[in-house]
């Protein structure tokens, strides 16, 4: 199994494949998120593509599986143009919205801060995908899904979101669209906002031994439910870290449960939003003690002590074998 995390900056999307003779081509392939769609993310020197390039660069001719973590610019509406170009076959996603509400959409206001008009842009984003796909078969996930699907010697675990949180975040989502004033609207979205990360979809992959734990942008918070419940359910060998690092993204506990030997973090080289936080790695390091673990970063030039190696990329591809593990930079 091959996982390759694009250098989308700020933001994620997630390749992954692996062989299955009863699929096109002998080969299963998912995408996990997609990206932002703002020009502004694809500039500079440090190798960022946009998910449909790469995909395209890549020779992905069909999907089987697409995945929205959760309904966040960053994450969301890259995927447009790949649902647009690549036949895909089955989607997933966390986030109901209410049959009325599909297909709409609300113009940007001057009044919505810079932060809620990218929330606002990724809420028109799904809307309208979730338009587009009706009648496709999509599936709203949330809560323990053990062995919920298989693809070859592939195993998909639905680990979160916790039921009840998602269904608080898809009221808020909802009252987004009936809301009258700017005021009103500014207050529903930023709600939204900041309660959508713990409604990601929390996945864990299975594959000949080897387990990776991949979580949109949850948080430590988001976590709670599964520790509560069997805190045995997340430990992984590989863990994709939410939130793109920042500091509410781990705790002790939750990187104890995990107890991973390679830790890949989706942050901005520039560190936006305080990304990638030497917090977070501080965390870990006092969490995992002794402990030897791979830190690997998809976006290239990092200038800090968690990530000496600073040659642009396209991306971090790690190759999942029975009891091996190895990874490389994709050069642009």
């Amino acid at each position: 199994m091959e996982i390759t995390f694009i250098n989308v900056g700020y933001g994620e999307s997630i390749l992954i494949t692996a062989d299955d003779p009863e699929r096109e081509e002998g080969q299963f392939v998912m995408v996990i998120d997609g990206g932002s769609m703002m020009d502004s993310e694809y500039t500079g020197e440090s190798g960022r593509i946009r998910s449909y390039d790469f995909l395209k660069k890549a020779g992905i001719s069909h999907i089987d599986l697409l995945v929205f973590s959760h309904v966040h610019e960053d994450h969301t509406s890259g995927l447009t143009p790949i649902i647009e170009n690549i036949p895909v076959r089955k989607f997933w996603t966390s986030i109901r919205l209410s049959p009325e509400n599909v297909g709409k959409r609300i113009e940007h206001t001057d009044s919505l801060t810079e932060t809620n008009r990218k929330a606002l842009s990724s809420i028109n984003d799904y809307s309208r995908l979730m338009k587009e796909l009706d009648n496709r078969d999509i599936t709203i996930l949330d809560g323990i899904k053990p062995d919920y699907f298989r693809a070859g010697d592939l195993v998909i675990d639905v680990l979160g979101p916790d039921p009840d949180h998602k269904k608080t975040v898809e009221a808020s989502l909802d009252r987004i669209f009936t809301e009258g004033s700017a005021e009103a609207l500014n207050n529903a979205i930023s709600e939204m906002t900041e309660s959508m990360n713990n409604a990601s979809l929390i996945l864990r992959l299975k594959y000949k031994g080897q387990t990776v734990l991949l979580c949109g942008d949850t948080n430590a918070k988001g976590f709670r439910h599964i520790i509560q419940k069997n805190a045995n359910l997340l430990r992984a060998d590989v863990y994709k870290i939410g939130h793109h690092g920042q500091p509410d993204s781990v705790s002790k506990e939750l990187v104890r449960a995990v107890d991973p030997s390679v830790i890949v973090c989706c942050a901005s080289n520039d560190h936006r939003s305080n990304s990638s936080s030497e917090t977070t790695f501080e965390t870990i390091r006092e969490a995992m003690k002794d402990q030897p673990v791979t830190y690997l970063f998809h976006d290239g030039l990092y200038m800090d002590e968690w990530n000496p190696d600073t040659s642009p990329r396209n991306g971090i591809r790690l190759y999942i074998e029975e009891n091996k593990i190895d990874w490389e930079i994709i050069m642009p």
